[in-house]
């Protein structure tokens, strides 16, 4: 997937095009840790030891970072990272500023729970390696000096598993939340004087209250990955869940879950002409179109037209409806619309006066490689014309009219 993903995805990043040079055992590698750190890592979220949680966190902010750096994907992953950021602890974050570390009794001889959490957190690494090599087939190839993998389960397997492991899952975060509430309330008893006693058991109530809420309402969208165990959750916490769904509380998300550009990356291109015989593209400040302007890095923005370009792109104009507005509001020339496609006026061909004719024209995009070097500025892109995507109009236009008409 990955040696398409780079150069398809919405709007790539300069990164993206290093990341698309990468070998192809490489990229397999890396959908292999992806999986890890997706699948397997979350679940040492509730881990007892906190060096398994710091574990977690580092591993999901490498790939969340990683993602950034290859992809505008928004605010999506610095969110992720914020959440991480819940599995540290005030001494880590200490440590980080500085602080002196503090000290926790004599080092040796090791106590008795000393050794068994370091025995504890050597298994779970080592569980987690037994389970990558034996459900990737890792092995290395010393002719080649090269990891190889390959996905050695079936998707039938996946999803015996995915429901196998849904509902304990469940379980394990009911019983790390039960766990964190129980120590509040301790520490609400050990607070001195009866009035802040009240007031720390006021506030740990509100705030327990409000916890168990989210967690129970957040188990629907949550259990969404494997139907069965949606199904078997207590009918109260689907209604809990319909009350507040509209104030979108708690969600699932799914960015993309299917493989688009496989045959290249399809992009709409659009031209405007002012005799309908000489055509000059109209370039957009995020999306590709120019082979030779480098991939933009505009995240944590998310520019809406370039973003429903890409999607509009996958089929038939008919399936956008809001293209052929696009095209009747650049006609007119009408500023809020030509500013969402170039902020800098100079850049947009058409900023002394609007063209007389549109069209669109569907090209498939690929990445160059570093060997494909041309006089002139480097191209990051080469692309092939495919089809017209969208017919020549002009104002008043029958066709354009219809098609307006039609979207009403």
């Amino acid at each position: 997937a990955l040696t398409y993903h780079y150069e398809s995805q919405c709007i790539p990043t300069p990164a993206a095009w290093l990341a698309h040079q990468l070998p192809v055992w490489f990229q397999k590698l890396s959908v292999v840790a992806t999986y890890v750190i997706e699948v397997a890592v979350p679940v040492l979220f509730f881990a007892p030891l906190r060096r398994l949680r710091l574990f977690a966190f580092y591993c999901q902010v490498l790939l969340q970072v990683l993602i950034i750096l290859t992809g505008n994907y928004n605010f999506f992953n610095a969110l992720t990272i914020v959440l991480a950021f819940s599995l540290l602890d005030e001494e880590h974050v200490g440590r980080w500023l500085g602080r002196p570390r503090k000290r926790h009794g004599p080092g040796w001889p090791p106590s008795l729970g000393s050794v068994l959490g370091t025995l504890l957190e050597l298994c779970t690494y080592s569980l987690l390696l037994c389970w990558t090599v034996r459900y990737f087939s890792l092995e290395l190839d010393w002719d080649r000096k090269l990891l190889d993998s390959k996905v050695a389960f079936t998707y039938h397997e996946f999803t015996t598993w995915l429901r196998t492991v849904t509902l304990p899952l469940v379980g394990v975060a009911f019983l790390s939340l039960s766990w964190e509430i129980l120590v509040a309330m301790y520490r609400c008893a050990c607070v001195r004087g009866c009035f802040w006693k009240l007031w720390a058991t006021l506030q740990w109530a509100i705030m327990a209250t409000a916890t168990v809420g989210l967690f129970a309402v957040s188990l629907v969208p949550f259990t969404y990955i494997e139907h069965e165990s949606n199904g078997k959750l207590w009918p109260g916490i689907h209604q809990m869940f319909g009350a507040v769904q509209r104030f979108q509380v708690v969600n699932s998300y799914g960015l993309f879950r299917r493989m688009t550009g496989v045959g290249g990356r399809p992009e709409v291109i659009l031209e405007g002409s002012y005799d309908g015989h000489s055509w000059t593209e109209i370039e957009f400040m995020y999306k590709p179109g120019n082979v030779s302007a480098a991939p933009a890095v505009v995240a944590p923005h998310q520019p809406r037209l370039d973003w429903q370009l890409w999607f509009a792109a996958l089929g038939h104009h008919q399936g956008s409806p809001w293209f052929s507005a696009l095209v009747l509001r650049l006609l007119q020339g009408q500023p809020d619309v030509i500013r969402l496609v170039q902020a800098d006026e100079s850049r947009y061909p058409f900023h002394a006066r609007p063209p007389t004719f549109l069209r669109a024209q569907l090209y498939k995009y690929w990445f160059t490689a570093p060997s494909e070097g041309s006089p002139g500025p480097a191209p990051w892109w080469r692309r092939q014309h495919v089809q017209e995507f969208f017919p020549a109009v002009s104002l008043g236009d029958p066709t354009l009219e219809s098609l307006l008409s039609q979207h009403g």
